[in-house]
């Protein structure tokens, strides 16, 4: 009965979250035929392979996601095209067919780690954030607006469909990987499998490490985005970069453990990794990666002298002697090789650092961050202590903070700091669950390498790890990677691993016990958390508010402005096309055009209304029918409505486009052009 019943949920479970993938997918992968085939028998792959055996599924997955975050660079998708990361949709991929599994053979997400108590919190009020942040972008989409229209949200004038993006894509970073690490320690029952893990992860390092000499020798260009490119920076197999750098920085000790770790001639294979991506580092320009990567090294090299502190005795033992002279290599290695070439691009970015202060120079590095991230963050902690600014809004109200300062700065970004991140767009609760789940971590560490510390070789993995986790953890100061998924999804690898190798027996199987105390403690917060967030979210960070606050027009799905052949103005619309106008006569007059090539035999019908208090108030103008492609001019008696701001709505029936339907190069779906609004005195004839 109980398995009859588990399939039956997981069955609806996997059916509801095939529709919503499927959506997601239309929505937020680019269907660019040669990507699509190249993206899809991998996705496809990862699916069919967890559905039969997650283990299966699991290692394609570690295998792949570092491999696959610059696809869309090969097809001319860059970061200034909005799209979900290719690490992020194979993962939806791989959790379908973890759904998929469970309707015939049963697995959890539950563990009795100390870790999920505040992990599963964090969740509930992210989600709590999500829905609230959707609805604020959504004017409140289907209680006030009848549509999700694209209204302006902010001063760089980002509508809501990007607003509503970026809270997605926000909450799916922190959840995927929380979902991932849960796996992980579901299923890693040996350390055989550990093994297996670390060794498909050396053989995707390896490749993207070959990729990025194919970048350095032959051209920088390939599959990498231009911002990284402009800069001479090589991204590798990753999405820009900078992630690259901290990829390459965090695994360093992983691969250096795995040379103590490997027997004799297999010790090879982790050398030959180890070098060129010391070589390929410097190139990433990640000055923050260089750092952490310099700081975890020294890390492990004192802990390797530490479990070998008993077997010195008046000289050094052969196996510590052989560890210093590496450690002195890697170091005279590092600094001969960032010190002798003047193009290293590390260096000169290091360089910036201690120019900041010189008079006329351009602000670059932490300044940029203290001044234009940071300073931004901690004022919306401060504005909105318990809640924060919502999930992905962060982004979103930068350039509306930065306007209120009076900063002409108009370039967004992260926090560039996980933690005030979190702080901003969550509020302080959530900032101490964070800190509670990131203090679960280094306990866990500190107890790995002390009483949970293995015999024999595995010591060394477990150094490794912990310098790898600290590595990240202290790159998380200076960056949230917050859409590099490909990075949380390391960090959280690398933890499930550290957690399994200290213990792998009861502590991960059933559910953690919570105490009716904290049931209640978090019930409350979770109340105060919604409550003040609902609040915040329909009065001072609502759309209307922040229209009044930075003046901000609300031209929302028309298009730029054109010309006709004797120099009249006018702007197609999409489905719908709103302007913000100013009655300034009691008859408004409205110019229309359909140009659809079929009108004739299907006619167009328009809707025209007024919106007034931020479609608090609609009054319907008229409701017409289009069937010819001829400029046409509608009149209508408003004289109630003149001296008044308002926003003038048009609802299409329906759009056509110009590329499918006659071959020419506009991709746009459109409406019905609009030509410049006029107004007129009333002559006593109108109705």
């Amino acid at each position: 009965m109980d398995k009859k019943r588990n399939a039956i949920i997981f069955s609806f479970l996997t059916v509801s979250y095939a529709i919503g993938l499927y959506f997601f997918y239309l929505r937020y992968v680019p269907l660019v035929k040669s990507f699509q085939l190249a993206l899809f028998p991998v996705i496809f792959i990862v699916f069919v392979l967890t559905a039969i055996n997650i283990q299966w599924g699991t290692l394609f997955f570690i295998f792949s996601f570092p491999l696959i975050n610059n696809l869309p660079y090969f097809f001319g998708i860059f970061e200034h095209i909005p799209h979900a990361s290719t690490s992020l949709v194979l993962f939806l991929f791989f959790f379908l067919g973890w759904l998929t599994h469970n309707i015939f053979f049963r697995s959890t997400l539950s563990s009795k780690l100390p870790i999920v108590k505040p992990m599963t919190l964090f969740l509930v009020f992210l989600t709590f954030s999500l829905i609230i942040t959707f609805f604020r972008y959504s004017n409140f989409f289907p209680f006030l607006s009848d549509y999700i229209y694209e209204h302006i949200t902010n001063v760089n004038e980002v509508t809501a469909g990007g607003a509503i993006m970026s809270s997605i894509f926000h909450y799916l970073n922190y959840l995927s990987a929380f979902v991932f690490f849960l796996i992980l320690i579901n299923i890693v029952k040996s350390r055989e499998f550990i093994k297996t893990i670390l060794i498909v992860l050396l053989i995707s390092t390896s490749i993207s490490l070959i990729f990025s000499f194919f970048q350095h020798l032959i051209d920088i260009k390939i599959a990498n985005n231009p911002l990284s490119f402009k800069q001479g920076l090589i991204n590798g197999t990753f999405k820009d970069a900078l992630s690259f750098g901290a990829y390459l920085a965090t695994l360093i000790p992983v691969v250096l453990s795995l040379i103590f770790f490997f027997k004799r001639s297999a010790k090879i294979i982790p050398l030959l990794i180890l070098l060129p991506a010391f070589f390929i580092l410097p190139k990433t320009g990640s000055r923050s990666g260089f750092v952490c990567m310099i700081l975890s090294l020294f890390l492990f090299f004192v802990l390797l002298i530490k479990v070998n502190w008993k077997k010195i005795r008046f000289i050094l033992t052969k196996r510590l002697t052989v560890s210093l002279v590496f450690l002195i290599i890697i170091v005279a290695l590092i600094i001969v090789y960032t010190s002798s070439f003047q193009e290293s691009i590390a260096l000169n970015r290091f360089k910036e650092l201690i120019d900041l202060n010189k008079p006329g120079e351009a602000e670059t590095g932490v300044q940029v961050r203290w001044n234009y991230n940071w300073k931004m963050g901690a004022y919306m902690i401060n504005d909105y202590p318990l809640s924060g600014v919502g999930i992905g809004a962060y982004i979103i109200e930068l350039p509306n903070y930065l306007a209120a300062k009076g900063i002409q700065y108009r370039k967004t970004d992260s926090a560039e700091n996980y933690f005030l991140q979190v702080g901003s767009e969550l509020g302080l609760l959530a900032l101490i669950l964070i800190l509670w789940i990131f203090w679960e971590i280094l306990s866990h560490m500190k107890k790995s390498l002390g009483e949970s510390l293995s015999y024999g070789r595995w010591k060394y993995i477990q150094i490794g790890i912990s310098c790898a986790i600290l590595s990240l953890f202290l790159n998380f100061f200076l960056h949230t990677y917050i859409g590099s998924y490909e990075m949380k999804y390391t960090f959280w690898l690398l933890t499930a691993l550290l957690f399994c190798l200290s213990k792998t027996g009861k502590e991960h199987e059933g559910r953690f016990h919570v105490a009716k105390s904290f049931r209640v403690l978090s019930v409350i917060m979770i109340i105060i958390f919604t409550g003040i967030h609902l609040w915040n979210s329909t009065h001072s960070l609502s759309l209307k508010a922040r229209r009044a606050n930075f003046n901000l027009t609300q031209d929302f799905g028309l298009d730029k402005t054109e010309k006709t052949s004797d120099g009249n103005e006018f702007r197609w619309t999409r489905g719908y096309g709103g302007m913000s106008i100013k009655i300034e006569k009691p008859v408004i007059e409205i110019s229309l055009l359909a140009s659809h090539p079929d009108i004739e035999k299907n006619p167009v019908k328009v809707k025209i209304l007024l919106i007034k208090d931020f479609f608090k108030q609609q009054k319907l103008l008229d409701e017409i029918i289009l069937t010819q492609s001829a400029w046409k001019i509608y009149e209508y008696h408003v004289p109630e409505e003149v001296n008044q701001e308002v926003i003038l709505l048009v609802k299409v029936s329906r759009t056509w486009n110009p590329l499918k339907v006659l071959g020419t190069p506009d991709i746009r779906n459109l409406g019905v052009a609009i030509g410049k609004i006029k107004f007129r005195e009333s002559d006593g004839k109108e109705k």
